[in-house]
């Protein structure tokens, strides 16, 4: 838990920074004043605490954690959620939930919904699992056992029901997948080698 929130904080801090709090208190300052007054930040720390006060079976504390999280930032974090170091939740209002895994630096904005696909006959509790460095985008649903590979975008308002590979961008309602040229660059035009 606590090698995570030292990679929460100072990426929280980076996107909550206040220039007049690191001009007179400096990067120590801007991490306090982020983890004070950042909601989503707060969300993920108390996540943080939840997960851990559950595995060592503590009673209620967990569930306060998760109503504090909701109070906080309106996100919901379920308890069989695996979220790697470096979170960043920039605005709040995220549900994630059912057995999801979120790998280390991913970015999630508001309005996203990460878990459960319970439209069908085979519903299960098995949610996303979604590699490092993923940027999650306004609105966009990811639900089911899917996996999102490592550096992959998911736009706006996207409904991800399938796989997405490294370094692609899924987009649309059900979403499509488009390839990139390399990790986060320009999106691949018909004609390159390999198609």
């Amino acid at each position: 838990m606590f090698e995570n929130v030292r990679e929460d904080i100072p990426r929280g801090a980076r996107w909550h920074d206040v220039p007049v709090v690191r001009r007179v208190f400096g990067e120590k300052g801007v991490q306090v004043a982020a983890v004070v007054l950042s909601g989503p930040l707060q969300a993920v720390l108390l996540y943080r605490a939840q997960a851990w006060l559950r595995a060592r079976r503590v009673p209620i504390l967990p569930n306060i954690c998760h109503r504090l999280t909701m109070l906080l930032a309106a996100v919901s974090i379920g308890d069989f959620a695996n979220i790697g170091p470096g979170l960043l939740m920039a605005h709040g209002n995220v549900v994630i939930d059912g057995h999801v895994r979120i790998g280390p630096l991913c970015t999630i904005s508001p309005f996203v919904t990460v878990g459960l696909d319970t439209g069908g006959p085979d519903s299960s509790i098995a949610g996303p699992t979604i590699g490092r460095n993923v940027f999650i985008g306004t609105g966009a649903k990811l639900l089911g056992p899917i996996r999102v590979g490592d550096n992959a975008r998911i736009g706006a308002n996207a409904v991800v029901l399938t796989d997405v590979p490294d370094n692609c961008t899924a987009v649309g309602v059900p979403a499509r997948v488009l390839e990139h040229d390399g990790a986060l660059g320009p999106v691949k035009k018909p004609g390159h080698a390999g198609e």
